[in-house]
């Protein structure tokens, strides 16, 4: 064997250098061909297979894998890409290469049936970059798979090239991406239809999942994971670009499977990734870890959207009703995919993606359920305060550690504070949801008891920033839009409001003065361990004082000038001259604005200065002459300024004369 494969390495550093082997591409073809037949049939001979014979079939496909690549390299000269390229199609036209692939996904190793998979995805995907058509033998190894096979190496491959394949034809250059995944679900969408009731009974089993452990040397655990990716794959291609099939309306019209998952015995890292799955469906992110270009997902207008993602929500409220929450297990360290560590490291706390994820779930599911009764005009009321009740009960003992002497509102910054796109759509959603429940009982009082109250919020929001106005610019200015619309619909609730506000300043103060060093336990999170005090009257606020990691400090080294790393400026709007004048002008009605023109193309200034924005922030936190009500004032104030000379020079992104609007009535209301 050594005699027919000798110059292979050689021929694989040839392509790793972007060089034409000594061949022409017959002869490359045909012996590339000739030895995976060679090895295919010295395979299914005998019943081990040697580890030399083993590492010769990865080099191959490798080698294989490697000539389709090159066709997406922009930096192989033309003339490289050419003679790949006629390669390619005489190993899979002329040769037919691909069913000999499909022999090596039943061989029972997992690295080798995963390398193949790795091999048939690749071409498949260029493949339909260029035909606009999935081939029909990789087709046909799916459906086969889908329907006969049960977990396993051959299963988990397919499923894994599947989703891979979607991934390509997401991120790809392609044209009509609607139109190609249309035809490549219809191949073996059925297949798929029947392999997720069947292969999510049997991981929710007992029973069913210890005879399937028995009968497959494969981990069941590692296949349901596989099909949980391949789902989130299928979510992206619907909310992404309106792709729907029945197997993508099956994962929101049966999403009580899903939840079974969560609170069955299967391994944790597969809970994890379910939750996950269910966070990002509910909130429209399916794939925003991996695809590219396209941003989050748009809101989706296909038809049956709205059923189908308000079915989902409902699944999720009737199994907290049947008491789904206290069956959730949270594991009291941070966790990684596949981790086997059993006990935790000091300082670190629970498994923050597990609590994120279960509070954005909920809060998605009751602001989808608000907003369906809202519209449909539906005759009973809904309850907010009771799930979200449920919530607190399940967060109680994930997060605080001295509960009675804790503010029920500060969860929100405790659950959400390392993940800055989850707490703007949970302060979002928890603002509209305490506007809904407040029209149906006016005691605004009871909004702290249920850990609602959406002034405490924004209040500690803007406390745990440290009053800096510069966050708050560049979250605003930043691509999501999930902050301003948060921003913008507390400012329209807080000036009719005002006393309220008001109130939740006072009560934040008075717990500040009373009980100035108590401190927020944080044993669930991994951030530092606090001690706490006594307890406080009923119906004062605490404000969490967090402890925060040393990245996220300020730093300041003897004659060096202090640096604060946590918030890097996006604009350095200090150097703006503009008079108060302009600012006026900005808000004049009579000011010619363009609202349809962002300004996208302008290069934002850099920061000449780090240490002025960290003097401010030194002094908002050690500053006790303002009271905490003029100092959120002053925060807003800062904030409409700077958006005031940013928009007169041309360089905020969007008109935000509304957001100034609204700004100015706060100012008015503070008299400042």
């Amino acid at each position: 064997m050594d005699g027919g494969y000798s110059d292979l390495h050689a021929v694989f550093t040839v392509l790793q250098s972007g060089g034409i082997p000594g061949m022409t591409s017959k002869e490359f073809s045909s012996r590339i061909s000739s030895a995976v037949s060679t090895l295919n049939t010295l395979m299914q001979s005998t019943q081990s297979v040697r580890s030399e014979v083993r590492d010769l079939i990865c080099l191959f496909l490798t080698v294989i894998e490697k000539v389709i690549a090159s066709q997406s390299s922009k930096s192989l000269p033309q003339n490289v890409k050419v003679f790949y390229e006629d390669i390619i199609k005489k190993l899979f036209g002329d040769i037919s290469l691909m069913p000999e692939l499909v022999h090596f996904l039943n061989y029972p190793d997992r690295f080798l049936s995963h390398l193949t998979a790795k091999c048939m995805t690749s071409f498949v995907v260029y493949d339909i970059s260029i035909r606009r058509e999935s081939n029909p033998v990789w087709t046909a190894t799916l459906v086969e798979t889908f329907k006969e096979s049960g977990p396993g190496y051959r299963l988990d491959s397919c499923l894994w090239s599947s989703t891979h394949v979607i991934k390509g034809i997401l991120n790809g250059c392609c044209l009509n991406k609607q139109e190609l995944l249309m035809k490549l679900l219809a191949g073996f969408e059925p297949s798929l239809h029947s392999l997720y009731s069947e292969l999510l009974s049997c991981a929710t089993s007992q029973h069913t999942k210890a005879a399937m452990r028995a009968a497959y040397s494969s981990d069941l655990d590692i296949t349901v994971c596989a099909f949980v990716d391949l789902l989130e794959a299928l979510a992206a291609a619907r909310m992404r670009h309106g792709v729907c099939s029945s197997i993508q309306r099956l994962m929101f019209l049966q999403a009580s499977a899903l939840l079974h998952l969560v609170d069955s015995e299967v391994e944790y890292f597969v809970k994890k990734r379910t939750l996950l799955l269910l966070k990002r469906c509910l909130a429209q992110r399916a794939g925003e870890e991996w695809a590219l270009g396209e941003g989050h997902a748009t809101l989706c207008d296909a038809e049956g959207w709205s059923s189908d993602i308000l079915a989902m929500a409902d699944a999720v409220l009737q199994a907290v009703d049947s008491g789904w929450l206290r069956r959730v297990s949270v594991k009291p360290w941070a966790s990684f995919f596949g981790g086997n560590r059993e006990s935790s490291a000091d300082g670190e706390g629970k498994d923050a993606v597990m609590l994120r994820a279960v509070s954005l779930i909920l809060i998605k599911c009751l602001e989808l359920k608000m907003q369906h009764v809202v519209t449909a005009g539906a005759s009973h009321a809904f309850n907010v305060q009771k799930y979200v009740m449920e919530l607190l009960v399940f967060l109680q003992p994930q997060v605080f550690q001295c509960q009675k002497d804790t503010h029920n509102c500060s969860w929100i910054s405790l659950v959400f504070h390392e993940q800055d796109d989850d707490m703007m759509e949970s302060a979002k959603a928890l603002t509209a949801l305490y506007l809904y429940q407040k029209r149906l009982d006016s005691s605004d009082p009871e909004a702290c008891n249920w850990g609602c109250n959406p002034h405490c919020h924004f209040i500690l929001l803007l406390q745990s920033l440290f009053f800096d106005h510069t966050v708050l610019l560049d979250f605003l200015i930043s691509s999501e839009t999930c902050f301003l619309e948060y921003c913008v619909l507390y400012l329209k609730h807080l000036p009719e409001n005002w006393q309220e506000f008001c109130n939740a300043c006072s009560r934040i103060e008075y717990a500040e003065r009373r009980f100035g060093s108590c401190e927020v336990v944080m044993e669930a999170l991994p951030l530092p361990a606090v001690s706490g005090a006594s307890s406080i009257p009923q119906g004062t606020t605490v404000t969490p004082r967090l402890k925060i990691d040393p990245q996220f400090t300020t730093s300041q080294q003897p004659g060096k000038e202090p640096v604060f790393s946590s918030f890097p400026r996006l604009v350095d709007y200090e150097s703006s001259e503009e008079s108060e004048e302009e600012e006026q002008n900005v808000l004049n009605p009579q000011t010619k604005s363009n609202p349809e023109k962002p300004v996208v193309n302008r290069s934002m200034r850099q920061v000449k200065s780090l240490s002025r924005s960290v003097a401010r922030a030194d002094k908002a936190r050690t500053d006790s002459t303002d009271s905490l009500l003029r100092k959120v004032v002053l925060c807003l104030t800062e904030l409409r300024r700077v958006i005031s000379r940013l928009h007169t020079r041309g360089l905020f992104p969007y008109n935000p004369s509304s957001l100034l609007r609204l700004l100015m009535a706060v100012e008015a209301k503070g008299n400042l």
